[in-house]
């Protein structure tokens, strides 16, 4: 099945190297042959939203049928030494776009101790020395700190700096860092908008005003946007919500969005986003609230001594009709979301496109097969095709396009990863190739391949 061509039949597909050579529907002859019949072919699943980077994660992540994960709405400090890391060890492929929080951080004259700190310790220790854990602790000050004006024009060079690193576009999780004001903002994406690179944005708290002003910003300045995760921003205003990105559309605009298919989200407990007066802005209690280490829901008790000590929670604040009514819109994408790996992690980690396969496909029929896959591979390339020419050969099934395919049987496919029990493989997942080799073969995963290769921005130097 691809959702490009609208192909739907039974074929032999012939891969040579990373590459589909040949889809046929006479027989072929190859080094290695694979019985799949019964089971559908489709262009392996992009997740344009994936927080778990690491093979840990990736390994749930591709019994999910994943062969691309990346991170766009944070986006990652250092992004040159994070690819490199990256290169070469990667179950999946992988990519990030330009942290603008890390951007601005480092350009603020009150953190240029530790931003100077940081950068000397990465050249000589890498990314994973404990030493950094005390100086991002510091500069998170900044998040509730505004830019004076210099220093915006220093963060949007910094910006353009992580763009010649690879960075797919800019990473605004404004949501995260109230500091930053309307002009900052404003300016970022004036920014983008010069180098036509898309913003992925987490808007600045939940409701249809922040959603506002995220679309407006796209509008006047031209630039191409892309808002994470419509369900828990939007909450009970979703169907406004989605009917505005509609029409941004039909008048020309670049605005693209996503959701993942379950009524929680997950977060830090200890971000803004549970400063004071929450539980109004989300409408939810403490009871909603459930750390992920033990699986407890919280009380106000427990929530003080967490949000100090710092940690997940899980986060109980949709209603089933609201995913219901995004995963059926026409113009919603499927992304996880996914967590950094923890056994008790949110269950999207792990279970996100079997989910939307398995229940709403098979169980409720609230899609076709192929919106299904539409969702989760034509769509997602093309939002990243402008940034990224690599896409225009993945979320295909196409003679001359990269063999990432994901074959499963559209008949058990589920996934079992739970809020109670954490994370599990999806079932009904068989073969998972990444450029042409194997890293989910008959149900197993393939141990010592490293497959997953970097997707790069155009603006790479």
């Amino acid at each position: 099945m691809d959702p490009e061509t609208g192909l739907d039949g039974v074929r032999n597909i012939g891969i040579r190297g990373d590459r589909i050579v040949n889809i046929s529907e006479r027989p072929l002859q190859g080094r290695e042959v694979v019985e799949v019949s019964g089971y559908v072919i489709a262009p392996g699943f992009i997740d344009l939203h994936a927080h778990g980077q690491t093979n840990e994660a990736n390994e749930y992540q591709v019994h999910d049928g994943v062969t691309t994960a990346l991170e766009l709405e944070s986006g990652n400090p250092f992004l040159t030494y994070w690819l490199a890391s990256r290169t070469g060890n990667a179950l999946i492929n992988f990519g990030s776009s330009v942290s603008h929080q890390f951007a601005r951080a480092m350009v603020m004259k009150k953190y240029t101790p530790q931003a100077n700190m940081a950068r000397r310790i990465i050249e000589a220790e890498g990314l994973n020395s404990g030493r950094l854990d005390s100086l991002y602790g510091i500069m998170n000050g900044s998040f509730y700190e505004p830019l004076r004006e210099e220093e915006i024009e220093l963060m949007t060079e910094a910006l353009g700096a992580g763009l010649a690193d690879g960075g797919l576009g800019i990473g605004v999780p404004v949501g995260y860092y109230p500091g930053a004001t309307h002009d900052e903002i404003f300016r970022v994406y004036t920014f983008a908008a010069s180098k036509q690179a898309p913003v992925f944005t987490h808007v600045r708290d939940n409701g249809i005003p922040y959603i506002q002003e995220a679309i407006a910003n796209a509008a006047v300045t031209g630039a191409p946007l892309h808002i994470v995760h419509v369900n828990s921003m939007a909450l009970g205003a979703i169907s406004t919500a989605l009917d505005m990105i509609a029409a941004a559309q039909h008048q020309g605009l670049d605005i693209t969005t996503e959701l993942y298919p379950y009524t929680a989200g997950s977060t830090s407990l200890q971000s803004a986003r549970f400063d004071e007066g929450w539980q109004e802005r989300r409408g939810i209690s403490y009871a909603d609230l459930q750390w992920e280490k033990t699986g407890e829901r919280l009380t106000e008790k427990t929530f003080k001594k967490y949000r100090k000590e710092g940690g997940i929670v899980i986060v109980h604040s949709m209603k089933q009709e609201w995913i219901d009514m995004g995963i059926r819109s026409p113009i919603t994408m499927i992304a996880s979301d996914g967590m950094p790996y923890a056994p008790r992690a949110h269950p999207r980690s792990a279970g996100t496109f079997a989910r939307v396969l398995g229940r709403y496909v098979r169980e409720q029929r609230a899609l076709s097969l192929m919106e299904a896959l539409g969702k989760m591979t034509i769509r997602p390339a093309q939002r990243l095709e402008g940034i990224a020419p690599s896409m225009r050969l993945k979320g295909r099934l196409q003679v001359g396009c990269d063999a990432d395919l994901t074959v499963f049987d559209p008949n058990s496919i589920i996934d079992t990863a739970t809020y109670e029990k954490g994370l599990s493989f999806s079932e009904g997942v068989y073969h998972v190739l990444v450029n042409g080799t194997f890293v989910v073969k008959a149900g197993k995963t393939v141990s010592g391949v490293y497959p997953g290769r970097p997707v790069l921005g155009r603006y790479r130097r």
